[in-house]
Parts: C-alpha cells; sequence; structure tokens
C-alpha cells in the first residue's frame, strides 16, 4: 500500500469516529394506532456510550413516511426528564415511517433514523 492510500485510509477513519452515529443508544416509542385530525405522541429515550440517560440535548425529527413523496411532519422533542424526550406529530396517513432524529448534545451532532408503522385508530 502506498503512502498516499494509507493516508486517505487514516482520513477516513479519524473522520468515521468524529461523525459517528452510534454515540448515543436510541429507542423510540410510538402508539400502534392514531386517530386522523389529532396529534400522535411521540417518545425518544437517549442514553450515552456508558448507558446514562442523556440530559440537556436538543432533539428533532422528522417524519417520512415510506415510499411517499408528498409532505413530512417536523417536530421538537421536548425533555421530560431521565433521558426522554416527547413531542407531538400530527400524522395523516397509516402506513410506514421513517423517523430521521436530530440529536445536539455537548457539541456532538448525531443524525439517526428509526422506522416505525402506524394504522388508524378504528372508531368504537
Amino acid at each position: 500500500m502506498n503512502k498516499f492510500t494509507s493516508l486517505i485510509i487514516g482520513l477516513l477513519l479519524v473522520f468515521m469516529a468524529g461523525c459517528s452515529s452510534n454515540n448515543f443508544d436510541l429507542k423510540l416509542t410510538t402508539p400502534k394506532s392514531f386517530t386522523p385530525g389529532q396529534s400522535t405522541p411521540i417518545q425518544l429515550k437517549i442514553l450515552d456510550r456508558e448507558g446514562k440517560p442523556v440530559k440537556g440535548a436538543k432533539v428533532s425529527a422528522k417524519l417520512d413516511m415510506q415510499g411517499m413523496s408528498h409532505g413530512d411532519t417536523s417536530l421538537k422533542l421536548q425533555e421530560t426528564g431521565n433521558g426522554v424526550y416527547a413531542g407531538k406529530g400530527n400524522l395523516e396517513m397509516e402506513g410506514d415511517y421513517t423517523a430521521t432524529i436530530q440529536i445536539d448534545y455537548n457539541g456532538e451532532k448525531s443524525l439517526r433514523e428509526k422506522r416505525f408503522s402506524i394504522v388508524y385508530k378504528k372508531a368504537q
């Protein structure tokens, strides 16, 4: 391996370590169903590398329906305590969604994706 290739590989490893999205453990909680026209609660638990709750982060999420190119639901999640962040989004259709989650914590930024499915709540 020549010096240039070694340099490029080294720089890539440093870049990947500094931008790792594995710095946080995320658990996304959503209901199994929703009522059209009402806000749907979204909850996210964030733990650091040592398994401790992340407190004081700025967290936002964008919910995109998979396979659809129209609109998305953006929301800011508010800290409720013990590493839990919550918000509400207005979902229009049942289906499979991708939550793109952005975390800004102590100057460290992370962008992660979580998938979930949701159906209409049946009228009683």
